[in-house]
């Protein structure tokens, strides 16, 4: 691995080609670059998941809507920052012992990352508040998914906290331009 590899090739190794050539492109993105797309959000049923929702800027639910979505990277680390119809969600990624660690406020997700058949998927693997390392029990399940059809990046994030419910689920696309397509 070189240490100008986007942060999922320095994660993923040789398996970074198993993934479809739209997710490739996106995730060897360097710079700033705003992609645009659409996407529906299914927002929390209960207080506490409202709440958690509002603490960590999560977003609100939405039938199909635009969505624009702003990326800043080097081989070092990933800032995304996710524009909703009424919220921006922040978070920052960076490579730690091998996982892709997402960084929400004061809260880091450690995701194991696998790629195979076209798609990425990423795994919780734990969950730290504030440097806390977090019970199992507190963790939430966490789907997260990408794939690729021409000219498409889609995603499918779905995050559940055990007595509490969904915290958010969202699913989309975001157009990557053909231009940036090569063969």
């Amino acid at each position: 691995m070189s240490s100008t590899d986007s942060l999922y090739r320095q994660i993923l190794g040789k398996d970074f080609d198993l993934l479809g050539r739209e997710l490739q492109i996106f995730h060897s993105m360097t710079g700033r670059v705003n992609l645009a797309g659409k996407c529906e959000v299914k927002a929390p049923h209960t207080a506490i998941g409202r709440l958690i929702g509002l603490l960590f800027a999560l977003p609100k639910a939405t039938a199909e809507t635009d969505f624009r979505f702003e990326l800043e990277a080097d081989a070092r680390q990933e800032t995304w920052r996710r524009h909703y119809p009424s919220r921006m969600m922040v978070s920052r990624m960076r490579v730690r012992s091998g996982t892709l660690v997402e960084r929400l406020g004061p809260v880091d997700l450690h995701f194991k990352l696998r790629a195979g058949n076209g798609r990425l998927t990423m795994l919780l693997q734990g969950m730290t508040v504030c440097g806390i390392p977090c019970p199992r029990f507190l963790i939430p399940s966490v789907l997260a998914e990408e794939t690729a059809s021409p000219g498409k990046l889609h995603f499918n994030v779905a995050a559940h906290l055990p007595l509490v419910g969904v915290l958010a689920e969202y699913r989309g696309y975001l157009q990557i331009e053909r231009e940036e397509i090569t063969t």
